[in-house]
């Protein structure tokens, strides 16, 4: 294959949209690099047709858009000589893997290993009664061997996409018997504050969100009251005969009406109806109370398609009233000793699955926060204190400390017992590591933080993953800035002596005003901003990583994101080196321009 330097002109890209670009956390934006006011948060291909030699970066050759089909797979571009241990990877649908759609021909002919997008974390594999479903995994890892693909864990341990409710239940306290009918206990509970809400929904494309710390359902036109519903499901049952009480607030962008009550999910019937509530433009204490009326009840479900308008909702409790038990809180040290627990039989049942074919994991992910409480020049962990209800962190019950050595002790233990003969890498993957608005202050706290946690002489963390969701910027003065400190957050990767890994990388596009711009918006001009901007990231990690750390890349987004912009993971945004077609983009060539120089 001819090998190509993009330089200037060429024909313009149809762009498009597919859902090969997935979210780490769907639910969870804030991974996205802030507005620039913000502030925290095969086989190798060795030259070209035989006898001759391949083209070289630097040939003053004028790329066009119908030269992208004369550039190689790019994985054919990365010298195995100088970085044999580098991997080029992909994050991949599992699913689309498995029925070896489109993606499955990209990824098996791009790339050296896969990381599966949600598959194998945690909200993916343990239910919530506790048990676990490795079925999926089993299977990508078999697929993987057969196309001759490694698999890179992720992941182990973070505060997203876990299983909350049942790890909130081994924490909520030993159950005791109250003389009967004196008891309550809340099974819910949001006042909406942190900016997220506990419900899912769906029906006549209606949306929830939280606006000025109130939940919020937009429906756009009337339908049957079914037709538009949100809800949550829980872990047990309502018992039959108990009843139940829900206090909140409530007004409208018109006066309405909402329903709600228990629904057995086999079958969508009810198990009992609270009263409806009546709703106008002015908020509304509402305290309804509903007896559970049947057995296997496990959503509580809210109906509104007959309204159409805005719904806000605050301060809502959901309680079982008149019990004959209540919790008897545990102490912090026996909330520790329930999640270590935990954690252990998680990371257990994880490495019996993998640990003779996935030997490199995010051991933890996400773990620094963008806040410095206490004024030591490091930002904290996360934690609920200033994070999302909708997560579990578990470094609140763990401790600062322990939390990370408590992961790699158990990560290390088990993928031994259970056949792991490869060296386990286990890194510590974060977003924003790449920020300049704090001068790689959270690359600067991360590496603070390990430290802290290999001090005791025994945890050992093998490498950082840095996850470079990023965009190219406009203005001149602020793309220089950004470029300026993904070069010092290499720097200070590499200076640590720990392997170096691009985990998730994806762009999108700011204009000179500030503005993100769509897919569709972009000029065949600032395709190949991106595509140089690619190439100087790619390149950068070869020039300052000694090949002795570099680990490897990863492209998160193969293709372009679906939907509109502020929408799912960078919805509309052209995030891809392909388009919705898996036609090459100019990204791709920019990508391999920067592979090809090591």
């Amino acid at each position: 294959m001819k090998r190509f330097l993009m330089m200037t002109g060429a024909a313009a890209l149809a762009m498009f949209c597919w859902t090969s670009c997935f979210p780490d956390d769907y639910l969870d934006e804030t991974k996205k690099e802030p507005p620039q006011t913000e502030k925290p948060d095969p086989k190798p291909d060795t030259g070209g047709e035989e006898g001759t030699e391949p083209e070289k970066p630097g040939t003053d050759k004028q790329l066009t858009y119908d030269d992208l089909a004369e550039y190689d797979y790019l994985k054919n571009y990365v010298n195995r000589t100088t970085s044999p241990d580098f991997k080029l990877g992909a994050a991949v649908t599992v699913s689309n893997f498995l029925r070896k759609t489109e993606e499955y021909k990209m990824a098996t002919e791009n790339f050296d290993e896969m990381t599966a997008g949600n598959a194998m974390k945690q909200a993916s594999i343990l239910r919530r009664d506790g048990s676990m479903d490795f079925t999926q995994v089993r299977n990508f890892l078999d697929a993987a061997e057969l196309a001759g693909m490694t698999v890179y864990g992720h992941t182990l341990a973070w505060h997203s996409q876990q299983s909350n409710d049942y790890l909130r239940g081994l924490i909520q306290g030993k159950k005791v018997e109250v003389p009967d009918g004196t008891g309550e206990a809340v099974l819910l509970e949001a006042d909406f504050n942190d900016g997220a809400h506990p419900f899912g929904g769906w029906g006549n494309n209606s949306s929830r969100t939280v606006e000025n710390g109130a939940f919020k359902v937009t429906n756009p036109s009337a339908v049957n009251n079914w037709e538009a519903q949100f809800a949550h499901d829980f872990a047990e049952p309502f018992v039959p005969g108990q009843k139940y009480t829900l206090s909140f607030r409530i007004k409208g962008s018109a006066a309405g009406r909402l329903d709600s009550g228990f629904q057995i999910t086999d079958g969508y019937k009810s198990a009992g109806e609270f009263p409806g509530v009546q709703f106008t433009t002015e908020w509304k204490d509402v305290d309804i109370e509903c007896e559970c009326t049947a057995e296997g009840g496990t959503r509580l479900i809210f109906s509104f398609g007959e309204f159409a308008g805005d719904i806000y909702i605050d301060d809502f409790v959901f309680t079982a009233t008149g019990v004959n038990y209540t919790y008897e809180p545990m102490t912090a040290a026996e909330k520790k000793e329930a999640l270590t627990e935990a954690m252990d039989r998680w990371i257990k049942a994880v490495m019996e699955v993998t640990a003779t074919r996935v030997s490199a994991w995010d051991a933890v992910n996400e773990s620094v926060s963008g806040r410095d409480t206490n004024g030591d020049g490091f930002y904290e962990l996360e934690s609920a204190e200033w994070g999302s209800s909708n997560n579990f962190y578990w470094q609140d019950y763990l401790g600062s400390g322990d939390y990370v050595r408590i992961v790699i002790e158990k990560a290390r233990k088990y993928y031994a017992e259970f056949g792991g003969t490869a060296p386990l890498r286990l890194f510590i993957n974060d977003y924003n590591l790449e920020s300049d608005w704090d001068d790689n202050k959270k690359l600067k706290s991360l590496i603070h933080w390990i430290g802290v946690w290999e001090s005791d002489g025994v945890t050992k963390i093998d490498g950082i993953g840095t996850q470079m969701h990023i965009s190219y910027y406009e203005n001149p003065q602020t793309q220089k800035s950004k470029e300026n400190h993904v070069v010092k957050m290499l720097q200070l990767m590499a200076n640590t002596g720990k392997l170096v890994k691009i985990s998730e990388l994806d762009m999108g596009y700011v204009n000179s005003s500030g503005t993100t711009l769509s897919t569709s918006q972009l000029t065949d001009e600032q395709h190949r901003k991106m595509a140089d901007y690619y190439d100087f990231i790619v390149t950068k990690y070869f020039e300052i990583v000694p090949p002795a750390q570099q680990y490897g890349i990863t492209q998160w987004c193969p293709t372009d994101a679906p939907g509109a912009l502020g929408t799912g993971w960078r919805g509309g945004e052209p995030v891809g080196l392909w388009d919705q077609n898996y036609n090459r983009k100019y990204a791709y060539a920019g990508f391999a321009n920067g592979l090809m120089r090591n």
